[in-house]
């Protein structure tokens, strides 16, 4: 995460957040001093038993949101510095831009800055890889096809 220019008044360290198809995860925590850089994987795996149609999975992943938080640890409970939203299907298979490079890999977006942050949005680079694979039901449970 990079926000040329700013010094952080906070000296606590901080820590992203993502919030994707009902799951939480967080980075560890970093110092407080830009550019962050947390090099981090962070998986989500989901089971859809319901969904026979992949236009079902579309859909689904279309009305669900993603978020992300830059949260600093400044006492009793966090900071939260800039957000982030968008739905889980433009998050995970963006449009195709007239860029090169492959699909999903260093991107880059600008958070939105929180009333409490001074500066500059800052800007995030990140890559995404997303594996959906076809499961048999059987007995209760699910099978790898």
């Amino acid at each position: 995460i990079s926000c040329p220019g700013v010094l952080l008044k906070d000296k606590e360290e901080l820590y992203l957040s993502v919030s994707l198809l009902g799951q939480y995860k967080k980075t560890r925590q970093v110092p407080a001093a830009f550019p962050l850089s947390f090099r981090e994987r962070l998986v989500f795996e989901k089971v859809f038993a319901d969904i026979v149609d992949p236009g079902d999975l579309v859909e689904l992943m279309e009305l669900d949101t993603t978020s992300l938080e830059l949260i600093q640890l400044v006492p009793p409970v966090g900071k939260v510095l800039a957000t982030y939203e968008e739905n889980t299907r433009d998050f995970l298979f963006p449009n195709p831009k007239l860029t090169h490079g492959l699909h999903g890999l260093d991107r880059e977006i600008l958070m939105k800055r929180s009333s409490s942050f001074t500066g500059i949005a800052p800007k995030l680079r990140f890559s995404t890889s997303s594996l959906i694979t076809e499961s048999l039901l059987s007995s209760g449970r699910s099978h790898t096809q």
